[in-house]
């Protein structure tokens, strides 16, 4: 039974802990002109990393601006296009918690459902986590702009020019620091095979398009991969009564062991931006050439079907549509289906958005800057941007933008510059902080002298005098004394 006087209870718990933690800071920028339309920091997507960067700059002291193109409530993948029953992730894991344990998923469901209910719960469904995330925003306040899409980022000596579809027409805002927390969307675009290239739109998808899977009632569905994705494209459709689902594997076997899920201490997390380019390469290439295997209880959810069949060692070699079906041409005979889903990820693409068309071609990326040995080659991982230290994009050689630095990839695609500690629920907090410190430390920067000038223009007295009286001279006093006796 869910308990509401238990949640009130904890969302007083959450303001005591801020308030005995002096949080959050009053606002302390001294960024010119500031208004409505000009901003110390704008945010783009108030998915899980957005609002946790608002929560991270709010407890620095510093104001955000969050725009997201969904209307409220439905930010982020949670509600579609994810299809997964339970997060990947452990039900312990912190989160986007900052300030406060409080604000941990794990005090959220206990304050509702008890510590009976939280032992017996194994994973995170996906729908509560997406619930707990609007809680989470709001305890933390930030402020969003719902149904703003971004159109256009235009770099200027006074900062970043955005421009944003919304309801009312286009908005645009001027802002010193911008933040990407796009989600799988930035830069990217799922990665269809060129097999599909003449099949019309209408006989297949990629696993990532949130539709309605309920339109496979009572058909045959092929599935291309073996990722988590898969597996959540495939059950999903046999719950939706699919007549059969043929899952189409290149592998000969499934990987078995999940090699980055070793690596997630606290000393590789810290660690990991002082690697050296070479060693961040060798890290990212071996994980991807090991392949991650998708979770036991995602494949458990396929295999319970009697109609799933896992078809390993099968490449497709070429599909062709005969009388409204897909005839599937692979290494181990002919498949036939009525609708056929691409789980085969996402890739880079700096032309695919065009909001960003005038900042991606001066971009650095890691293809310009490293040359991996031959056995380590990959062409994704060159197109991949090559970030500063605390997430912000670095200008090509010879390209001098140093206001580049000012705008900040805090997404997927920043995952082998800067390791596992953004777009993955465990690290989120540990990257929000690291960005939300170094933002403070340069918007302080960028008005250092006015700063000074604060502190040598202070007329707030810590006494008034006459908190004491000035003593008489020794002598005298010496002598006054000598007269008493």
């Amino acid at each position: 039974m869910t308990s509401y006087n238990g949640l009130k209870a904890l969302e007083e718990q959450i303001r005591r802990d801020l308030q005995y933690l002096n949080l959050p800071l009053t606002n302390w920028s001294l960024t010119p002109n500031h208004s409505h339309h000009q901003l110390d920091v704008a945010i783009i997507g108030a998915g899980m990393s957005g609002i946790t960067a608002a929560f991270a700059l709010k407890l620095q002291g510093i104001k955000s601006v969050v725009f997201d193109q969904a209307v409220a409530g439905k930010e982020g993948p949670w509600q579609t296009p994810a299809l997964m029953e339970t997060l990947r992730s452990p039900k312990h894991v912190v989160g986007p918690a900052l300030a406060s344990p409080s604000l941990t998923f794990q005090a959220w469901f206990k304050a509702q459902f008890g510590d009976e209910q939280w032992d017996l719960l194994d994973k995170i469904p996906r729908l509560q986590w997406g619930e707990y995330l609007q809680w989470f925003k709001k305890m933390t306040a930030p402020y969003v702009l719902n149904q703003y899409q971004l159109i256009d980022t235009e770099l200027s000596a006074q900062g970043y020019i955005l421009t944003f579809k919304t309801p009312d027409g286009e908005q645009r805002y001027q802002a010193q620091h911008v933040i990407l927390a796009t989600g799988m969307e930035s830069f990217s675009e799922p990665n269809i095979p060129a097999f599909m290239d003449t099949i019309p739109n209408h006989y297949w998808e990629h696993s990532y398009a949130g539709s309605d899977y309920s339109r496979f009632n009572g058909l045959d569905i092929a599935v291309v991969g073996y990722s988590a994705g898969a597996m959540d494209s495939s059950a999903t459709a046999l719950e939706h009564g699919a007549r059969s689902v043929e899952l189409l594997i290149r592998a000969k076997d499934m990987p078995r062991v999940n090699r980055g899920k070793v690596a997630g201490n606290p000393g590789f997390t810290q660690a990991y931006s002082q690697f050296t380019d070479a060693q961040k390469w060798h890290y990212s290439d071996y994980v991807v050439k090991a392949k991650t295997p998708a979770p036991h209880g995602s494949t458990l959810r396929v295999s319970r079907h009697d109609n799933a069949y896992f078809n390993f060692d099968t490449q497709i070699k070429q599909i062709t549509v005969k009388n409204n079906k897909l005839h599937i041409d692979t290494t181990t005979g002919e498949y036939i289906a009525d609708y056929l889903i691409l789980a085969t990820g996402y890739r880079l693409n700096w032309q695919k958005h065009t909001a960003f068309s005038k900042v991606t071609p001066f971009i650095r990326t890691w293809g310009e800057v490293y040359r991996p040995p031959s056995d380590e080659e990959n062409s994704e991982f060159a197109l991949y941007p090559y970030l500063g230290a605390n997430f912000e994009f670095l200008p090509k050689e010879n390209c001098h933008l140093s206001e580049l630095s000012n705008l900040y990839c805090f997404n997927l695609a920043a995952s082998l510059s800067m390791g596992p500690i953004i777009g993955l629920i465990p690290n989120t907090n540990t990257g929000a902080l690291k960005l939300a410190e170094h933002i403070a430390a340069k918007l302080y920067l960028a008005h250092q002298q006015q700063h000074l000038q604060q502190v040598k223009d202070s007329t707030e007295a810590e006494l008034l005098g006459d908190e004491w009286q000035p003593a008489l001279p020794y002598r005298l006093r010496i002598t006054q004394a000598d007269s008493v006796e």
